[in-house]
């Protein structure tokens, strides 16, 4: 029998990820990606790819998502150069209410789906995001 009326679908994500994995980005608050980080038994290398390092958590690198004067290839070509540096550390990309979007030539889905490793979304509010699934770890 045929359906009539439209199926109701969320926008958002239902089913959180476990871990972050190459090739699928997930999303978190800072504080709860800071939480699941300390809880993993290594804890990996942290990098932030954000517009200034004072917004960077204790212990996180830092690598720019816009410089003055540096065209949107040259802030690609340094975030490859950093991967190529940091093989297994993973990345978080600041796109908090109010941050500026790192300037990219390709759109930035997928520069992060083609980053060969773990990337955390740091978002205002996790369970609200219709990009990417939210990173949760279980109990």
């Amino acid at each position: 029998m045929r359906r009539k009326s439209p199926l109701e679908v969320e926008s958002t994500w239902r089913y959180p990820l476990p871990m972050p994995m190459p090739g699928q980005p997930v999303c978190a608050t800072e504080s709860e990606a800071v939480d699941q980080l300390a809880r993993l038994p290594e804890p990996p290398r942290m990098f932030l790819w954000t517009d200034h390092q004072r917004k960077c958590p204790a212990d996180w690198g830092f690598i720019a998502s816009l410089r003055q004067g540096v065209p949107p290839s040259g802030i690609e070509a340094e975030l490859e150069a950093w991967a190529s540096q940091y093989p297994k550390a993973w990345l978080a990309v600041d796109l908090r209410d109010g941050m500026i979007p790192p300037s990219t030539v390709r759109p930035l889905e997928t520069v992060l789906r083609n980053l060969n490793r773990p990337v955390i979304v740091l978002v205002s509010r996790s369970p609200e995001q219709e990009d990417w699934p939210q990173w949760v770890l279980p109990e």
